[in-house]
């Protein structure tokens, strides 16, 4: 008879033993590492032009007036969801590329894009074009976040 493991969602998840932990915290830290070097980046490559834009300067805070700590932590909130999600629907994926493509998608759908359309439809707080560069910056790093969670190898 099996012994019950950790009871709810992480049961779910199939974590089970120490070594699904090592395993989903490994995967998670890899993910986070991807996330935070693409995302300097893409934000540097995509953002700049509409930082120095002299319509939207009072609209930017200046850098040395952001606190650092506020980006991070959304970073580590959203990766490990991301993990859960992909945990949560490994069993049901594709395995490889195309299961991580497919959750990123998913996630991103739900998370930024349907969001983004009813902003931009309904209120006229942020410039259309700035909502959609920012809805393409966060689903290419749920895309890669998605691919490192949705991977497998010999061992699983």
């Amino acid at each position: 008879m099996e012994k019950p493991g950790i009871p709810g969602l992480f049961v779910y998840m199939g974590l089970r033993t120490a070594k699904d932990w090592n395993q989903f915290l490994l995967r998670f830290f890899v993910a986070l590492g991807i996330w935070e070097v693409a995302s300097v980046s893409l934000r540097t490559l995509l953002f700049s032009t509409f930082y120095f834009d002299p319509n939207l300067k009072n609209f930017f805070v200046p850098m040395s007036q952001v606190l650092w700590i506020g980006p991070i932590v959304a970073d580590i909130l959203e990766v490990f969801f991301i993990g859960i999600l992909a945990s949560l629907v490994r069993p049901a994926l594709p395995y490889g590329l195309l299961g991580g493509l497919l959750t990123g998608i998913c996630f991103s759908i739900a998370a930024f894009v349907a969001p983004a359309l009813a902003i931009s439809q309904f209120t006229g707080a942020f410039p259309v074009k700035l909502i959609w560069l920012w809805v393409f910056y966060q689903s290419v790093l749920s895309i890669l976040a998605s691919f490192v969670f949705t991977f497998t190898s010999e061992e699983d």
